[in-house]
């Protein structure tokens, strides 16, 4: 396998070339022929608007208001938004977003005179004109957008919070909590010294906002939580009792290395929270209440099973170099000795508990020697950095006492210990408790983004168990039977912040070889996807124990307790350690600084899914339980196969153009003018995110396509994204497109095996494309993309490497060994 490694294409800039733009088609007329409905619909709209300005002129806080535009399914589209007529940024501006298809827009009284004008001007009647010797509907610009609409709706207080005064008195007695409500804004307070420049309506809103929780007494602290492009406007709002004045702090906490200052208990008076739930809800400038999450470590199911046997860990050998990997937890026991590299020493020893870091430790290090390979597919030996910074539950608040302080530390630490050691690889088997009114992306999951994007690290998550009650029945051996039990389990959705997009997920699976147990089947605890919208949710599974106990296998996962004895037990906490070795390894063996994009995507996209879950009646299913499968071991995935080639672009989707990379089909894979084998297409991206609009974060879509060349010159693309569903015309609506084509997800997966071969052409092209959303611009920077593609013979016998490698040096392509092309690339 020495002669076919994965190879980097080293001149991908080559490839770049102007984005076609093909013009928009004619609007789209949602009343097309129904005219009467058509003028009643607009009617309808106008009393909307009307309706919020009355609202807007009893507001006793200011006249400017938000509102929400609900879209129909079928406008849900770009080209279908009414932001050109409508909605234009110098009139009536989007601020945001919340559920697909639903925009926040900001409103005066003058722009809703102006909004209600405008839409009467749609014309009442439907208008035709002939295309393509077909009579079709072709309204103005106006009337489509007055059609895409299905209403418009005051954002009222209902729309802001998702519970009572007396459950958040409750949650917030919770010392882990920090007692501080989270509270995201529809636009961020500016300075005092700055408030000059605003309007009336913006002066009134800051103004009143400000008053009114200095009128709500003593004790009251505001303190602003994220910061940067694309956040969210989050402030912490909490009720001490204390006789200070309110406090505004514009700026987001510091680190909580500096404990001097004085711990203020949080005053829980039920009518002091009462009276400022009341002013958040009716204020305009809150768009939502939130209760703080409360982090933990992700359970084990049970005690683990202690096995008993002292074990010496080996020295490590001071002339090798090893992958590193960061453990973020409660800390790691000492028993690893020079194993551990650093440490951020957050938290005092009587304050850890090193139970939960020590066995994930132990994974990485000892994991391949401790459970065999069809297990632990790494070699032992690992570098650990230990990030201790979750103290016990009782202690939290001795550490942590402002608004989502912990992840203000945690954002220090991570780039302060990827400066001291160069780790980029950090195991987070930590899961957030949310109050169950919370919904939708969670701020976690923001906050890990951000530190991930920024420091250029990834972050491995652990999905979360189910408690022991909501535990399924073991996986089955029947198909049918496993979605019975999936389809009567409750409450195991993958745990707050595995959603994190930036991140990598993963589920915990059975292990091979115990009996009754189905080999790197779900394990019965681990909880599942789907997620959110955007992408798939879990990324990847690996084996975490079994929730079911053997006699004498226990659960069949080993490492070490803090005593070095060694003990078993079961987890998604465990399963993550061993995608983050893999990644991890990865890193070590390609030489130079391997870029985020690229490790995730090797690890996805060599990545299979397991016996158990790879058949037709589960594709529904399995997406939601494994994501994209098991990583093959760093050394599979860099060595590759004679029969196949793995290609490797890493570069940067630039504005108005795309990347398209032409080529033949390895000949070998050719019979009678048809092309045979199978293809494999990975893309992973970092778009520009921003959390203001809701399930449309992700601002732009990179995507990528293997087309073959047709008789008439034009290309067919030829691979579909995996777990498509085989039903369907094609035309799905854009929901459809994000569920199942990987619509603004920035990791898809795309495949296609050809048992027959396909026609007319040996002739293909690999096209890496972008969309952005309304009003969107590429950075200036790009956008950094990695695509994989793979082309291999299923039966393992062509030489698919030699025959692709001799076609790319006769067309010029510069491409080598992934692991050494540092010392010529910039980028990898």
């Amino acid at each position: 396998m020495a002669n076919s490694p994965v190879q980097i294409v080293l001149n991908s800039n080559d490839f770049i070339e102007a984005l076609e733009n093909n013009g928009g088609g004619s609007f789209k007329d949602f009343f097309a022929g129904s005219d009467s409905e058509f003028v009643e619909h607009r009617e309808n709209l106008q009393h909307q608007l009307n309706e919020i300005k009355n609202m807007q002129m009893v507001n006793s806080f200011a006249k400017v208001s938000f509102a929400k535009v609900n879209l129909k399914q079928a406008a849900l589209a770009k080209s279908h938004r009414p932001t050109t007529q409508l909605f234009k940024k110098d009139v009536a501006p989007v601020v945001g977003a919340g559920d697909l298809g639903e925009l926040f827009v900001e409103l005066t009284p003058e722009i809703i005179d102006t909004l209600r004008f405008k839409v009467g001007q749609a014309e009442p009647e439907t208008r035709y004109k002939e295309k393509n010797g077909k009579i079709e509907p072709s309204p103005s610009r106006l009337r489509s957008e007055v059609g895409a609409i299905q209403e418009i709706t005051p954002y009222t207080a209902s729309d802001k919070r998702k519970f009572s005064a007396k459950e958040a008195v409750e949650w917030l007695s919770k010392p882990q909590t920090g007692g501080a409500y989270i509270i995201e804004l529809f636009e961020g307070i500016p300075l005092r010294k700055d408030w000059d420049l605003l309007n009336v309506y913006k002066f009134e809103l800051f103004q009143s906002f400000i008053t009114g929780l200095e009128n709500l007494g003593k004790g009251i602290l505001v303190s602003r939580i994220t910061s940067g492009d694309g956040s969210a406007l989050i402030y912490g709002i909490k009720i001490e009792k204390s006789n200070a004045l309110p406090v505004f702090q514009f700026f987001s906490a510091s680190s909580s290395n500096n404990k001097s200052e004085e711990k203020k208990e949080i005053d829980l008076d039920l009518e002091r929270h009462n009276s400022l739930l009341n002013f958040l809800g009716n204020h305009p400038l809150v768009k939502k209440i939130t209760l703080p999450p409360i982090v933990t470590q992700s359970a084990t199911v049970s005690d683990v099973w202690k096995k008993g046997d002292s074990y010496e860990v080996p020295g490590v050998h001071m002339d090798e170099a090893y992958p590193k990997i960061c453990i973020v937890d409660g800390g790691v026991s000492n028993i690893y000795g020079d194993w551990i590299e650093d440490r951020w020493g957050l938290i005092s020893p009587a304050d850890k508990n090193e139970n939960h870091g020590t066995f994930i430790a132990g994974l990485a290090i000892l994991g391949q020697t401790l459970n065999g390979k069809a297990i632990c597919r790494e070699i032992d030996g690992c570098r650990i950095i230990d990030l201790d910074i979750l103290p016990k539950a009782d202690r939290y608040d001795t550490y942590f006492s402002k608004a989502m302080e912990f992840f203000s530390e945690l954002e220090n630490a991570v780039q302060e210990l990827k400066a001291r050691t160069g780790v980029r690889i950090f195991n987070f088997s930590l899961n957030i408790e949310e109050h169950v009114s919370t919904s939708g992306y969670s701020l976690p999951a923001q906050i890990l983004d951000k530190i991930a994007e920024e420091n250029d690290v990834i972050f491995v998550i652990s999905a979360g168990n189910t408690h022991p009650r909501d535990m399924r029945k073991e996986w089955p051996e029947d198909h049918f039977d496993a979605l019975k039990t999936l389809a009567s389990s409750r409450n195991d959705v993958i745990k707050k912040p595995a959603e994190s997009c930036r991140n990598i997920s993963v589920t915990a699976l059975n292990p091979p070889d115990m009996d009754g147990i189905v080999p790197y089947a779900l394990s019965n605890y681990s909880c599942r996807g789907p997620g959110l919208r955007v992408g798939l949710k879990p990324d990847l599974a690996h084996v975490g124990g079994s929730g079911t106990a053997h006699p004498t296998l226990g659960h069949g996962l080993l490492s070490l307790n803090t005593e070095s004895s060694v003990v078993d037990g079961c987890g998604t906490s465990y399963a993550a350690p061993n995608v983050a070795k893999t990644l991890a390894s990865l890193d070590h063996n390609i030489e130079g600084m391997v870029s985020r994009e690229t490790l995730i995507a090797l690890g996805i996209h060599h990545a299979v899914l397991p016996e158990s879950l790879n058949d037709k009646s589960l594709r529904n299913v399995t997406k939601d339980l494994v994501g994209f499968g098991i990583p093959n071991g760093s050394e599979q995935i860099l060595n590759g196969d004679p029969s196949a080639i793995t290609l490797v672009f890493a570069n940067r989707a630039i504005s108005g153009h795309k990347m398209s990379f032409k080529f033949s089909w390895p000949p070998s894979l050719v019979q009678n003018g048809k092309c045979l084998g199978h293809a494999k297409l990975t893309i992973v991206s970092t778009p520009k995110f921003d959390y203001k609009y809701g399930s449309e974060f992700v601002r732009i879509n990179i995507d990528a396509a293997l087309r073959q060349m047709q008789k008439n010159g034009k290309y067919l693309g030829r691979l579909n994204a995996i777990y498509t569903p085989d039903e369907g015309d094609g035309s799905l609506y854009e929901k459809d497109l994000i569920e199942h084509s990987f619509k603004w997800s920035p990791v898809k997966v795309y495949e296609k095996t050809f048992p027959r071969g396909v026609g007319p052409t040996t002739e293909w092209k690999l096209d890496v494309e972008y969309l952005a959303r309304d009003g969107v611009t590429i950075p200036k920077g790009g956008v950094p993309f990695t695509a994989i593609l793979t082309i291999s013979d299923p039966t393992k016998e062509k030489p698919v490497f030699n025959d692709m490698r001799q076609m790319l040096q006769s067309l010029g392509v510069k491409a080598v060994d992934i692991k050494t092309a540092a010392r010529i690339v910039p980028r990898v």
